[in-house]
């Protein structure tokens, strides 16, 4: 998650570059967007890992619909308050109506669209024997993320940078290949994963100089906006290479316990929930954080880091308070919906 707020700085400030600010100082602040879409795409390399050898709850999708939901209410009703932008009735509705359904949260749509489909894509995958397998995520691989990158063609993806359900299912597939096949894994040394893994980030940040340093010096690319991006949107297959070391990485770790740890991480989705809700992401990163302070000094960078981890902590704080106030009543309205006689039908096609 801090991956992901820290990436969010980078894209979310209103940056005043010139063609004569620093290349190098503005080469690392787009790097920070590597961490952004490679903090989502371990989250769900995650999901796809466990997921194959479970079976569908229907309380946990209802779940991450109904804390998404309850947030952006409150996102809104604190925005309104707060006089943060131009809030429109149409704001408003689209809020109470849409705020699930990709309005304010790409993810949250995504996420749960694949986690309705994951029981189907399970039986397709769970079918497959290891050489089937490794056929389909080549394809996948070959046609959603370098081809994708390489010429970005709309007709194989939703949206321009992976925010859409194709490339979670995508990623999902490579998550839950690891979790069948996690002996495989286990096998390859740290050595040669932590190499793997600083190459490809090398690349990436290499790929955004190089294409940073275009943008000043070809006009053709002077008006272009997110140039930078090329080759580390979602989609990349040095993103999902990267993520998919780090995950290996994490799952060839002894297995240790920490309540610490575990209750910050019970709060990640509701960081991501506070931060992230386009009605107030402008105005933490540009009212609040105000980055480009410091847009022209190597400052900028320790900056973006120790604002990013104030904003998590920040939202740490606030998402354990709203669970202390909303936290019983909220699961009491979870099981009440997740266990309505009319999402039957849907256990029966599982």
């Amino acid at each position: 998650m801090f991956l992901i707020i820290l990436g969010h700085f980078a894209v979310s400030t209103s940056w005043n570059f010139s063609d004569k600010s620093n290349l190098i100082l503005i080469s690392f602040i787009h790097s920070f967007w590597i961490g952004g879409k490679l903090g989502v795409n371990l989250f769900v390399l995650i999901s796809g890992y466990f997921l194959i050898s479970s079976k569908f709850r229907r309380k946990s999708f209802f779940n991450v619909w109904y804390t998404s939901y309850f947030y952006m209410v409150l996102v809104l009703i604190f925005a309104i308050f707060m006089n943060i932008g131009s809030i429109t009735y149409k704001d408003i509705i689209k809020t109470i109506f849409l705020s699930s359904s990709g309005y304010l949260s790409w993810f949250v749509t995504a996420y749960l669209l694949m986690y309705l489909l994951s029981p189907f894509v399970n039986k397709l995958l769970l079918n497959l024997n290891k050489k089937e397998f490794r056929r389909l995520l080549a394809i996948l691989i070959l046609f959603f993320s370098i081809f994708n990158t390489l010429f970005h063609n709309p007709s194989l993806s939703g949206s321009n940078n992976g925010d859409d359900v194709v490339w979670l299912l995508v990623v999902y597939c490579c998550g839950a290949y690891i979790g069948k096949y996690r002996n495989d894994f286990l096998k390859i040394t740290n050595k040669t994963i932590c190499l793997s893994l600083i190459t490809s980030l090398a690349i990436s940040m290499a790929s955004v100089f190089m294409l940073d340093y275009l943008k000043q010096n070809v006009s053709l690319l002077a008006n272009k906006n997110n140039v930078y991006d090329f080759f580390i949107k979602g989609f990349s297959p040095l993103q999902l290479f990267s993520s998919i070391c780090v995950f290996i990485l994490f799952i060839k770790m002894p297995y240790f316990y920490s309540k610490k740890i575990n209750l910050v991480s019970s709060t990640a989705f509701a960081t991501y929930l506070l931060h992230a809700n386009l009605l107030i992401s402008g105005w933490i990163y540009n009212d609040i954080v105000r980055g480009y302070r410091f847009e022209n000094s190597p400052i900028v960078l320790i900056y973006g880091v120790i604002s990013s981890i104030g904003i998590f902590a920040v939202c740490f704080l606030i998402s354990m308070i709203l669970r202390g106030i909303f936290g019983k009543l909220n699961k009491k309205i979870i099981n009440r919906i997740s266990n309505l006689k009319i999402w039957n039908w849907f256990d029966s096609i599982l």
